[in-house]
């Protein structure tokens, strides 16, 4: 059991629980083959939605099936298309058989087990907002799924699944537990998911944007580049228990939001999260953590940024790490989602600035800014042990103290330097001093004067 006594965070309680997930029943061994095919993303990008899907069954108007077994082996078809509205209770969908094209698979989800789309009005070409969504109503059902095929992918402006008690297993690229694109709505409860390919992440969002609202699930990606939480759109998550072995908790690319409450994860590559702007730097993400853990295996930071401007809250939450809170930087992620890119994979690149409000929350670890990236760090009714440090060239860091305690762990440099008390109580040096800018409007309190600080060292002004 991968998830064998974690601590699974209900409201303000912890409870010692044991969590397992579809992996403990099909062992990725059976399919380490299809798990190790590379995704080949070498293809002509696809704008609209291709026609036709293809499918072993297809739900035209309404339909309810009950106790069936359904499947297919026929390469880039799905078991059954959704245009209408689908009841599936207690059934078992089996999908095997590859995906030729995986940007197809990958945004519009061509061989995907469930597909549930828009009518077929956007087939003759129209706009998405003006088709009628689809529905997908699936209770009580098991879904397996090979070669690089996403579970149930919900696709178009009003169309919605609604996924409860569901059983998902995936092996092969591109093999997303629930995936929403082109606007599309998915609710899952009560779901158990593991996927063993590489950038197949649990639950996903895509190109324009997916809306995801996630409860009480438990989720296990296995696969290089594969997230708990692939949001493109926007991510709900309430009560998930999660490991993402190589890959992190959260990737977000561009102004995405993303809410995490009551959920403990663990990450495996590149962070806890790691969000970024593909291209152009974006503002107008958003990143909440309320009273939820995430553990990072490895040297790789809790919280990582990119070429991105977002705001981030912790409320009641903890970051476990090697060492570095949060890293923000003049960077990428290269397409294979396995390592940060640098400057000459991506030109067009800027600072990131991350602006972070943690409540009632104890951190220990470090702030590391690289290429005159900015982090805003605010404290309120919380506690932080650590420092602030350049990775490379310059870096700005603001420090905001408010009923909040700072425990220095070496000296440090920061822009602003601001405590609700105006006496700065709230830093405890052990001997080391800070750094601020006395020139900066938010600093005249302190006169540009050096002022002694708790445990021996001194606030210095430069």
């Amino acid at each position: 059991m991968l998830f064998s006594n974690l601590i699974f965070l209900v409201g303000t309680s912890l409870a010692a629980v044991s969590v397992t997930d579809p992996s403990d029943i099909i062992s990725p061994s059976l399919w380490a083959a299809d798990n190790a095919i590379i995704p080949d993303y070498n293809v002509s990008f696809i704008s609209v939605q291709p026609n036709p899907i293809v499918a072993a069954y297809t739900v035209t108007n309404s339909a309810s099936i009950s106790y069936e077994t359904l499947s297919t082996a026929l390469n880039q078809t799905s078991v059954l298309l959704v245009t209408g509205e689908l009841n599936l209770t207690y059934s078992t969908v089996i999908k095997s058989g590859y995906a030729s094209n995986l940007l197809e698979s990958s945004f519009y989800g061509f061989n995907a087990a469930i597909n549930v789309v828009c009518f077929p009005s956007r087939f003759n070409g129209e706009a998405n907002d003006q088709a009628n969504g689809s529905t997908g109503n699936f209770d009580n059902v098991n879904v397996t799924v090979h070669n690089g095929a996403a579970n149930i992918y919900v696709y178009g402006t009003g169309s919605v699944v609604h996924v409860d008690n569901a059983w998902l297993y995936s092996s092969g690229p591109v093999s997303h537990g629930v995936y929403a694109s082109g606007n599309g709505t998915a609710y899952v409860s009560n779901v158990q998911h593991f996927s063993g390919g590489k950038r197949s992440s649990s639950f996903s969002g895509d190109s324009p944007a997916g809306y995801l609202h996630i409860s009480d699930s438990v989720a296990h990606a296995a696969g290089i580049g594969s997230a708990t939480f692939y949001a493109l759109g926007e991510i709900y998550a309430t009560n998930v228990v999660a490991l993402s072995e190589n890959g992190p908790t959260v990737f977000m690319d561009g102004a995405q939001k993303a809410y995490l409450t009551n959920c403990e994860t663990t990450a495996g590559l590149l962070g806890g999260v790691a969000i970024f702007s593909s291209s152009t730097r974006e503002s107008g993400a958003i990143l909440s953590l309320d009273n939820s853990k995430i553990t990072t295996l490895g040297p790789i930071p809790g919280l990582w940024f990119g070429n991105v401007i977002i705001d981030v809250s912790l409320h009641a939450s903890e970051l476990v790490t090697s060492g570095v809170l949060v890293v923000a930087n003049y960077s990428q992620i290269t397409q294979d989602f396995d390592y940060y890119a640098d400057y000459s994979q991506q030109p067009n690149l800027q600072p990131a600035e991350v602006y972070v409000n943690v409540t009632e929350s104890t951190l220990v670890g470090d702030l590391v800014a690289y290429n005159s990236s900015l982090i805003s760090w605010s404290l309120s009714k919380s506690s932080w042990m650590g420092t602030a440090y350049s990775g490379f060239g310059e870096a700005y860091f603001d420090v905001h103290l408010d009923n909040s305690t700072w425990t220095l762990t070496n000296s440090t440099m920061v822009q602003n330097l601001t405590d609700t008390d105006g006496s700065l109580s709230g830093i405890e040096s052990q001997g080391f001093d800070v750094y601020y800018n006395a020139s900066a409007l938010l600093n005249e309190y302190l006169g540009g004067k050096t002022i002694a600080l708790s445990g021996g060292g001194n606030a210095i002004p430069i």
